[in-house]
C-alpha cells in the first residue's frame, strides 16, 4: 500500500492540474465526464461482484455446517442477491446519465 499511495498522490494532481492551464472555462470542461462515468461503471462491478461473492460465500458456509436450514434461508439469500444487482444496475444509470452529460 505504500508502494502505491505516491502513484496515486502523482495521477491526481495530473488530472486535477489539467484545469489550471486551460485559457476558457469550456475548452477540455467535458473530457471528465466520461472517464467519471467508465469509473462509476468500473467500481460498480467491483463493488457489486465482491458483495456478491460475500453473501454467497457466507451463504454456502452456513448452509454446509446446517443443512437444514437451505429452507429458511435461500429466499433470503436470492433477495439480498437482487438487492445488491440493483445498487450496480442503479450505478450503471447514474453512469450513462454522467456520459450523456
Amino acid at each position: 500500500m505504500k508502494n502505491l499511495m505516491p502513484l496515486m498522490v502523482a495521477a491526481t494532481l495530473l488530472l486535477v492540474s489539467q484545469g489550471a492551464y486551460a485559457q476558457t472555462g469550456a475548452a477540455g470542461s467535458t473530457w471528465g465526464w466520461g472517464v467519471g462515468a467508465g469509473l462509476a461503471m468500473g467500481l460498480a462491478a467491483l463493488g457489486g461482484t465482491m458483495g456478491q461473492g460475500n453473501a454467497a460465500r457466507g451463504y454456502f458456509e452456513s448452509v454446509s455446517r446446517n443443512p437444514q436450514s437451505v429452507e429458511k434461508m435461500g429466499a433470503s439469500f436470492i433477495l439480498g442477491l437482487a438487492f445488491i444487482e440493483s445498487l450496480v444496475l442503479f450505478a450503471f444509470v447514474v453512469a450513462f446519465l454522467l456520459q450523456g452529460h
